[in-house]
């Protein structure tokens, strides 16, 4: 059988897997020989014995059986599963371990390269690798002579140029913020030349000096005029940004001494890492050695970088104090607040800098200055598109969303609900933009690849998941917005179209719960959309809602009762009603309860669910009814005519305009203990009624007033009897008066005879 199992093995091995085989065959080429072709000559004696094969046959039966059974649990493995959060979590653990060590091998590798460039000076310095003083020499002559007749010409042409300096600044200091733009230009353009001419006479130099033009320049002298163009370029861009002793055409706000200042170190470091880099290490590596080279690239990188960071740590509070005095200056708050930021957090960013250059520099020697400039430009147009796009953002944070007049005139609500939502909306995406520029910044520099991982599966399902959530709610804020804008133009009156207090409840009634049902709605599908299943939760909901049906019965009672109050336009928002005994006006309406304030100022809120009748005095026309008492010796039919005449002049007042018919007289209605009440009744229009009858009710006791129509009042009569015995009592004086009364005088008319 074992000879079997190697064979068969053997054959799949050799149809299935060609390079393989030829692999192994050459490492197995030790093997005899003879044991392939024993297994071959088996293999084929088996296959001509049909019981053999037969057995062959039912033992690979026999041993397939497990492999498909295991391939069946693969195939099932392979669909996806919702993972559990104890294999989330593990997964999670087992990503952040692989980052980590990945990072130990960064940071070891770095270490080994940089222990391997020190190994390199070590070994120079013990003499196991000599060093060609000759060469040496020849070299430093060539690199001297070139570089002095290229300083020289380059001194040369500066001296011409301050002539023309003198009279450019006195322009610039004279002319306006484009003059000296224009000037600052131009003196960087002759600064270029100066430097061009400088080359050209190093190049002149070096062709004339060894062997003519036929030899040509070396290449010694080729990497030291370059380290001199590309250091003359270096200052030149430093000149353009200080403008040292030029304060006239400077464009940043540095003072004339922090000017010279920076101007001056980071003039030192361009001289120390560009001639140390672009020259002295090349020279090395063809005079010497390339291990000394290698450990001179990293030692001028090193203190370079020290030198930087000693630099920038000595001035970062002298920085902040000098960003923070010139963003007050500034009269944009917006700029004020980015200036200030960046006074606080430039030292990091510049440290980051500076520590990634070096990084670059020792595991990439050989690429580090085009992946530098290359990093560094990207950064740069990064860095700038981030902050232009976040102060973009700000301003319209801050200064909102203002929409035209008479997009305001149809829809004044429409500006406050964006100014609500799309702040809000813009400080995400600023945050995003941020995130992004960070991003960006790290797939520059190498350290974290997010185009990779955006077209990874995560990344793609990451950014799909929450891009649909974040556009469901784009889309539910723009149905609601729509659905909110036509309320507010169902909601104005127009020509010919007045807004009634039952449309208007209404319209109001279903702009909540239209709120309601579209931020649910866009709630459970933002949250479906990022992978959280809302099944339960709509189950859930069921639940609940079936609990709080049973047990908040008077609840649902006070929504069902108000819905068909509604419907049956019993109360509308403004309307006077009385309701569970409550008067006054209704001041709101929601789905379950009415707001009333009394005549009082007194406000009430009474649940649907205690109302049993509405009393509405709004509806269609009101009724003023006047009763008026008379004194019983009144004329009725005079008291009549003066009511008219009250309603005649209330009539020809402003309150005309709200009575629909003339004075109804019922007549007399009641004989009272001291008074006849006579009753009228005035058709007004709804709501009015009140007013209009506080004014009838002056005109009627103006007229009454005129006429000497009495208005009877209760009014007692009290007498005093005498009592019998208390007339001896009397005074005599009193006695006398009451004898000395004057006698009546005797009536001469005739008699009556009963007919008058």
């Amino acid at each position: 059988m074992t000879v079997l199992m190697r064979s068969l093995c053997l054959i799949i091995f050799l149809m299935f897997v060609p390079g393989a085989a030829i692999a192994q065959e050459t490492a197995d080429s030790t093997q005899p020989a003879n044991e392939i072709s024993q297994a071959r000559d088996a293999l084929i004696k088996i296959l001509e014995d049909p019981d053999t094969r037969a057995a062959l046959i039912k033992q690979l039966s026999q041993d397939q059986q497990p492999s498909d059974d295991a391939s069946g649990q693969t195939g099932a493995q392979s669909e996806p599963a919702t993972a559990t959060p104890d294999e989330a979590n593990e997964s999670f653990v087992l990503r952040v371990g692989e980052y980590t060590r990945k990072l130990a091998d960064e940071v070891g590798i770095f270490l080994d390269r940089a222990g391997h460039s020190l190994n390199g000076l070590i070994l120079i310095l013990k003499g196991d690798i000599p060093i060609k003083w000759d060469r040496v020499q020849t070299v430093f002559v060539q690199v001297a002579a070139v570089l002095i007749a290229a300083y020289l010409a380059f001194w040369s042409g500066q001296l011409v140029a301050r002539k023309a300096y003198a009279g450019l600044a006195l322009k610039a200091r004279y002319g306006g913020g484009l003059m000296r733009t224009s000037i600052l230009i131009l003196s960087t353009l002759i600064d270029g030349i100066t430097v061009a001419i400088g080359l050209g006479v190093g190049y002149f130099v070096a062709l004339l000096a060894y062997g003519g033009f036929a030899a040509g320049v070396t290449i010694q002298e080729s990497l030291a005029l370059n380290a001199f163009f590309i250091t003359g370029m270096a200052n030149v861009a430093l000149r353009f940004v200080f403008a040292p002793r030029r304060p006239e055409l400077r464009l940043l706000p540095f003072d004339d001494e922090n000017a010279l200042y920076w101007y001056t170190r980071l003039r030192l470091y361009m001289y120390w890492n560009n001639f140390g880099i672009f020259l002295l290490v090349p020279v090395s590596n063809v005079a010497v050695s390339f291990v000394l080279g290698n450990a001179l690239r990293f030692l001028i990188v090193l203190s370079g970088m020290i030198y930087l960071m000693v630099l920038i740590v000595r001035n970062r509070v002298r920085v902040r104090e000098g960003t923070q005095g010139y963003a007050e200056t500034l009269q944009s708050t917006l700029a004020q607040r980015a200036l200030s930021n960046l006074g606080k957090l430039w030292h990091v960013g510049a440290l980051g800098y500076i520590i990634a250059i070096f990084v670059v520099w020792v595991t990439r020697p050989f690429d580090a200055t085009t992946i530098i400039l290359r990093a560094t430009v990207l950064s740069i147009v990064t860095i700038m598109a981030g902050m232009a796009l976040s102060l973009i953002v700000t301003r319209a944070i801050k200064g909102g969303i203002r929409l035209p007049d008479d997009l305001n005139a149809k829809l004044p609500a429409l500006q406050h609900r964006l100014n609500a939502f799309v702040p809000r909306l813009l400080r995400l995406v600023r945050f995003f933009v941020f995130v992004a520029t960070v991003l960006l910044l790290f797939e520059v520099w190498g350290l974290f690849s997010i185009l990779n991982w955006l077209s990874s599966e995560t990344g793609s399902r990451l950014i799909n998941s929450y891009g649909s959530a974040f556009l469901v709610i784009l889309v539910g804020f723009a149905i609601w917005l729509a659905l909110m804008s036509w309320v507010d133009l169902r909601l104005q009156s127009r020509r010919g179209h007045i807004v009634t207090a039952r449309e208007r409840t209404l319209f109001q009634l279903f702009r909540n719960a239209a709120t309601v049902v579209i931020l649910v709605m866009t709630v459970l599908l933002g949250l479906s959309e990022i992978g959280i299943d809302i099944g339960p939760l709509i189950a859930g909901a069921g639940v609940v809602g079936l609990a709080i049906s049973f047990g908040a019965q008077t609840l649902v009672k006070d929504i069902i009762t108000g819905a068909f109050i509604q419907i049956e336009n019993a109360i509308n928002q403004g309307d006077v009603v009385t309701v569970a005994g409550i008067t006054g006006t209704v001041e709101g309406i929601t789905v379950r309860s009415v707001r009333i304030r009394d005549l009082n100022g007194t406000t009430h809120i009474i649940p649907f669910s205690s109302v049993d009748m509405v009393s509405n005095f709004m509806r269609g026309f009101s009724y003023h009814v006047a009763l008026i008492g008379v004194s019983y010796d009144t004329d009725i039919a005079d008291a009549k005519e003066a009511m008219q005449e009250a309603f005649r002049r209330l009539k020809a007042t402003d309150y005309g305009s709200k009575i629909y018919e003339d004075l109804e007289m019922h007549g007399v209605t009641n004989f009272g203990a001291s008074s006849i009440d006579i009753r009228a009744r005035i058709k007004t229009t709804p709501g009015d009624q009140w007013s209009v009858g506080r004014a009838y009710n002056e005109f009627v006791k103006q007229v009454f007033d005129e006429r000497s129509i009495e208005i009877p009042f209760p009014q007692v009569t009290y007498h005093a009897a005498t009592p019998a015995y208390a007339q001896d009592d009397v005074p005599k004086v009193t006695q006398a008066k009451a004898t000395n009364k004057p006698k009546p005088v005797a009536d001469d008319a005739p008699a009556d005879d009963g007919d008058r």
